[in-house]
């Protein structure tokens, strides 16, 4: 055997060599890695806090909401998903348990149903505006709207500018105070409960919900 190919023989025994070093490691390291998995898997439980819950119109699924608590950052790599975004909403099959997460995020509100195929809730925009959510339960498509609260020169009354999940726009009088739908008829509303400056409650504002735009009710 000449120089050459001695040298690149012991060059394959030496790669050889360290792929079976490299394999001993990972299959020796590979029990505790489940462990650790499985441990964070099990403490996730303890992590994430139920805080409200509502049945969907036709009593068929029940919309969730969860709050993580990450007291320390050792699971941040397992939960990186929701450690900036500590507020989990899911949809659970009331028959079946099966549950199915549709957002996450933080500094919003507790979901309503919009109907049985839709959910919505508010987030935190502004001093003097409020974003406001819709979710398809099914496919996951969210679409964002904004309330944006406003005030007249001239001492004229406040009023609210609305821009809906289908950049329609809107401008009624008064802040809204809440938010919530029902449905008549097979008809479903999203209704504003509004208030004036002196927050005093002037009535309600109601739109039609058709799944593909929002009718105002005159």
């Amino acid at each position: 055997m000449n120089l050459k190919h001695k040298l690149n023989f012991n060059s394959f025994l030496i790669l050889l060599g360290l792929i079976v070093i490299i394999t001993v490691i990972i299959f020796l390291n590979k029990p505790q890695i489940q462990e650790n998995i499985k441990f964070a898997d099990e403490e996730s439980r303890d992590l994430r806090n139920l805080e409200y819950e509502k049945l969907s119109p036709d009593g068929l699924n029940k919309i969730i909401l969860y709050r993580f608590s990450f007291d320390t950052s050792i699971y941040r790599d397992y939960y990186k998903d929701y450690f900036d975004n500590d507020t989990v909403i899911s949809v659970r099959d009331v028959e079946n348990g099966t549950e199915n997460y549709i957002f996450t995020g933080n500094r919003i509100g507790e979901p309503e149903w919009l109907g049985n195929e839709y959910v919505f809730f508010t987030s935190y925009c502004g001093s003097s505006c409020q974003g406001i959510y819709l979710v398809d339960v099914q496919n996951k498509e969210t679409f964002q709207g904004v309330l944006s609260y406003m005030i007249s020169k001239d001492n004229k009354p406040v009023y609210t500018h609305f821009q809906d999940w289908f950049d329609e726009d809107f401008e009624f009088n008064g802040w809204v105070d809440e938010i919530r739908s029902d449905t008549v008829e097979n008809k479903t509303y999203l209704i504003f409960y509004m208030r004036n400056n002196e927050n005093k409650f002037i009535g309600q504002k109601r739109f039609l919900f058709t799944g593909q735009s929002l009718e105002e009710i005159l």
